[in-house]
């Protein structure tokens, strides 16, 4: 999304000078372009010259949009399209929290995947987290002695292709049933960029190629050898669209992180103590690359094709959060595609509000 700029995970593009100024030495910066991830990778940014930090965070998701909001103009309709969800680059995990020496599980865009090193290519590869025999979970196996993916259930073996190399329980002078077509995993394309292993959420041949046609989302400054980056994963108990919307508001900062950032404002010129003031947002197009969501129940409850009219949202502080949801509601229909694997409207149980609110 051309909205924010980055430094977490995926993401990418420019934010306006709109941020308020704390001890940052440059404006933060949040943004989404490209493609959306339900798993979120945080990192910060810091430049090895200054001697304050300077915080970025990052997502990847669709690109940007115009909003409106009570003081802002409407933003121009484009063509009605639809956004397809599997067809964009996923990061998966940052290489740091990867262990060449096992298999790691994730689940990602509702998909589950197993990530894994393979020293025989040098690479890490990402398959479909589901054995071809009996279906059991390829993160749970290990890495063999010559390399090759394991199932932890009955030893099948596989190579960086997808390959079945290894049916132990098939006779040695029996026909070749490794080398059938359904012996193998499903593979999905995938790379390492910016420290972290992305993904294509697709095992059809025809997309074996699709990083020399499609990359995943640039950030200049997480390959600036000037900066250094640091990442931390957390798993937080809310939808992909509520954290969305959450780092696209920097209005809530001073207040929901009160005591974090240290506001320079003369005291003349604070509205309040936490140091909130108007912020000059504004998007300036809504295409299909582009914008989703707080109290997630609550919307729920509403609908969140209602979402602009159960929410206040008057001051230019909320226009990428309005410019999100105008996104999702054009090009997505107000909710995000699971492929089918997740009915809408259906939430997980909320966690005791001590484990809920742990940091």
């Amino acid at each position: 999304m051309k909205a924010l700029i980055p430094s977490s995970v995926p993401s990418l593009s420019n934010i306006p000078k709109a941020l308020h100024n704390s001890t940052f030495s440059k404006p933060k910066l949040m943004n989404l372009q490209s493609s959306p991830i339900p798993s979120w990778s945080l990192s910060s940014t810091y430049h090895k010259n200054t001697l304050t930090p300077f915080k970025v965070f990052t997502i990847s998701s669709p690109s940007s949009s115009t909003v409106s909001t009570e003081n802002t103009p409407s933003p121009p309709e484009l063509e009605d399209e639809k956004f397809d969800w599997f067809s964009e680059w996923y990061p998966v995990m940052p290489v740091s929290d990867l262990d060449k020496r096992v298999p790691h599980g994730k689940k990602v865009l509702g998909i589950d995947v197993v990530v894994w090193w393979d020293k025989n290519e040098s690479s890490w590869n990402v398959f479909e987290d589901v054995c071809p025999h009996r279906l059991a979970p390829l993160f749970d196996g290990r890495i063999d002695r010559l390399g090759r993916l394991q199932c932890a259930y009955h030893g099948w073996c596989f190579n960086g292709s997808g390959h079945c190399k290894l049916i132990p329980q098939a006779a040695a002078d029996g026909p070749p049933v490794h080398t059938l077509k359904k012996a193998c995993v499903g593979v999905y394309p995938s790379i390492v960029h910016h420290d972290m292993v992305w993904f294509w959420p697709n095992t059809d041949p025809e997309y074996e190629d699709i990083i020399t046609k499609k990359k995943p989302a640039f950030i200049p400054e997480l390959d600036d050898p000037s900066f250094s980056k640091v990442f931390l994963s957390r798993d937080i108990p809310c939808g992909y669209e509520i954290l969305i919307e959450n780092i696209m508001d920097p209005a809530h900062v001073p207040y929901s992180h009160y005591g974090i950032f240290q506001i320079d404002e003369p005291p003349e010129v604070k509205v309040d103590r936490e140091g909130g003031k108007p912020l000059e947002i504004s998007v300036n197009q809504l295409d299909i690359n582009g914008f989703l969501g707080n109290h997630e129940r609550k919307i729920v409850e509403a609908g969140s094709a209602n979402w602009l009219k159960t929410c206040f949202v008057p001051t230019k502080s909320d226009a990428f959060v309005v410019g999100f949801r105008r996104w999702l509601k054009k090009y997505s229909g107000g909710q995000i595609d699971w492929g089918g694997k997740f009915s809408t409207g259906t939430l997980p149980l909320t966690p005791p509000r001590e484990q809920l609110m742990d940091r």
